[in-house]
């Protein structure tokens, strides 16, 4: 008998069991054919003898490429693992607050600090001052409007992120829209966007992410979704195609996902800074101030991080021109963003105008030059170091900017009528639209000015007539505007836009004047003006108006004036209101904390600005 190791000396054998056999697991004779297949009737085939020697192993030599690939695994493994260990509220802005345009739940908009102040001053004052039923149903409707506004969680869904892949606009679609936009780069809106990123740049983007031939970021993403969703917006309001408005509608709630996804740290490079912009203009437009706000802070943080607010030498090569004028295009982009959030929130800028030595253009894009007034507005006039401020530096300050404020608006009248004088068949036809915007927004920061101009005498017809003419010229350009509006092929998909970036981003200080000139005065036809604001913000839309809306929010202040007013009427019981505002309003400076010039500071308006009803 032959032992196991024998079998290491037995000859090969010349064939192995045939393949009928083998695959029926018996016994193979080995013939030819074998006499299982005889009997089977089989065809009888032998596959070749396999060597039964093994192939040496190569030994794997470990590149420098491949070192770097698995260092980058073992980087992003930590930081899942950092990311899972840190509190949900260290995460960049989280969807606190449902697309105002689309999604599910019931829509929320924010409103700027002054507005909310504002309506805490009437509020304080109307409990004691008008009283009634209906003055009960006015007054508890806005506090809980008031709640709604300072207690966001409470009324704000937030939805789990899904798991599921992300739906995006058909390819045939994307291409038909890119292909149109290059062809329409003078567009205003298009030639915005480029003002974040080349539209080339836009282009090869959207190009990585339907083509995915290499894995793409969820930055690359943003980038993407984003650009589309404003090249959709554009050619929906020129053409009024109900199916681009739904792949409107896909992108941004894509880009509003996608920055879920971001990380606390992220590189800094300009695609990031991009991205965090295009997420900053998506938060405006849905009415999420608070969220656009960190958005744009680690955008400006990471254009300081870079050098993009400081002269440096063009980089080298063909392409060192072109990469530093879009540098400066993001930086200021950002900037103008930035500083306008600052002023609505009440809150310091990031970006401070001593760090700049980038040249400022003085005839630069109008929303940069805007941009820089509203930081100062706030930073010189408003802020608690400029409130401190003796009144002719105060006084100084806001002749200046006024005049600044005052050259965009000749501007934009200027440009209005070129427009409509034009008979160009290229022209923009949303162009006269989006400076009537413009001159909404310039026409509130105005007021806000010669609101905080100190004055000789405080008093309702010295020192503010010319507040007022202009609080009474923004309502009017808003009443134009809203016409023209009217005109676009998807009028209530260009009103929601238009409300949140002309009547909430910056602080609309318009109606607060006209409200309390009309409560000391009964000016009936400033009533007037007030009530045709508070209609004309209500339009046919598909979604509910919700709590917060601004027509809900403005139509009650005006029904809240006219409770006031009626309070004074004779015969309505009480005949003493309005020589009661008459004298309070001589003694308003002497009464205002900080201030002895009545220079108007809605930080501080919940606790004085009604104490001259009494």
């Amino acid at each position: 008998m032959e032992s196991r190791g024998e079998n290491k000396a037995r000859p090969a054998i010349a064939r192995r069991s045939c393949d009928q056999c083998r695959v029926r697991k018996i016994g193979c004779d080995r013939g030819s054919p074998c006499s299982n297949c005889i009997t089977a009737k089989a065809k009888c085939t032998h596959s070749p003898v396999a060597s039964n020697a093994a192939a040496p192993k190569q030994r794997v030599l470990i590149s420098a490429q491949y070192e770097q690939k698995i260092d980058d695994i073992a980087r992003d493994i930590s930081g899942i693992k950092v990311m899972l260990q840190k509190p949900a509220e260290l995460s960049l802005p989280r969807r606190d607050c449902q697309s105002v345009v689309g999604g599910g739940g019931e829509p929320r908009w924010d409103h700027s600090t002054h507005i909310i102040d504002f309506v805490k001053a009437v509020l304080e004052d109307g409990v004691s001052r008008i009283c009634g039923p209906e003055a009960t149903a006015v007054l508890s409707s806005l506090k809980k409007i008031v709640h709604a506004l300072d207690n966001p969680a409470a009324t704000r869904h937030t939805p789990t992120m899904s798991q599921v892949a992300p739906s995006m606009p058909p390819l045939d679609a994307v291409l038909s829209v890119l292909r149109w936009a290059k062809e329409h780069e003078g567009l205003t809106r298009i030639a915005w966007v480029t003002r974040i990123l080349p539209l080339q740049h836009f282009t090869d983007i959207c190009r990585k992410v339907y083509f995915a031939v290499d894995e793409y970021s969820d930055v690359d993403f943003i980038l993407a979704n984003g650009y589309l969703s404003y090249i959709f917006s554009e050619h929906v309001l020129l053409f009024g195609l109900e199916t681009h408005r739904e792949y409107c509608r896909i992108c941004r709630e894509n880009v509003q996902d996608a920055i879920l996804r971001l990380p606390m740290l992220l590189p800094t490079n300009m695609e990031v800074i991009a991205a965090l912009t295009i997420g900053t203009f998506n938060a405006v437009e849905n009415s999420n101030a608070k969220a656009a706000w960190r958005l744009i802070s680690a955008a400006s943080d990471l254009c300081q991080t870079l050098g993009y607010h400081r002269l440096r030498p063009r980089p080298k090569g063909d392409n060192g021109e072109s990469t530093k004028s879009a540098e400066d295009r993001l930086f200021w982009t950002v900037y103008a963003i930035e500083k306008g959030l600052s002023l609505r929130l009440a809150r310091s800028s990031n970006i401070r105008d001593m760090e700049i030595t980038l040249p400022f253009d003085p005839d630069g894009p109008s929303s940069v030059r805007l941009g820089r007034v509203s930081g100062m507005i706030y930073e010189q006039l408003y802020s608690p170091a400029g409130l401190c401020q003796p009144d002719h530096e105060r006084r100084d300050v806001a002749t200046a900017l006024a005049a600044a404020v005052r050259a965009l608006i000749n501007e934009a009248h200027a440009e209005i009528s070129g427009c409509c004088a034009a008979s160009d068949k290229d022209l923009d036809p949303l162009r006269v639209i989006y400076l009537q915007c413009d001159l909404v927004t310039q026409y509130s920061l105005l007021a806000l000015i010669l609101r905080a101009t100190p004055t000789a005498e405080a008093s309702v017809s010295e020192g503010s007539d010319d507040c007022v003419v202009v609080a009474r010229e923004a309502l009017e350009i808003h009443e134009q505007c809203l016409k023209a509006l009217d005109g676009c092929k998807n009028a209530s998909f260009m009103v929601t836009k238009y409300i949140s970036c002309a009547i909430l981003y910056c602080p609309f200080v318009p109606f607060s004047i006209l409200f309390t000139r009309a409560v000391q005065l009964c000016d009936v036809a400033d009533l007037a003006r007030l009530d045709r604001f508070a209609i004309s913000l209500h339009r046919e839309t598909d979604t509910p108006e919700g709590l917060t809306h601004p027509y809900r929010l403005y139509q009650l202040l005006c029904q809240t004036a006219r409770l006031y007013c009626d309070s004074a009427i004779p015969g309505s019981g009480d005949t003493t209101v309005v020589p009661r505002l008459q004298e309070s309003w001589a003694d308003f400076d002497s009464a205002y904390p900080g201030t002895e010039t009545g220079l108007y500071d809605w930080c501080h308006d919940s606790h004085h600005f009604f104490g001259i009803v009494q």
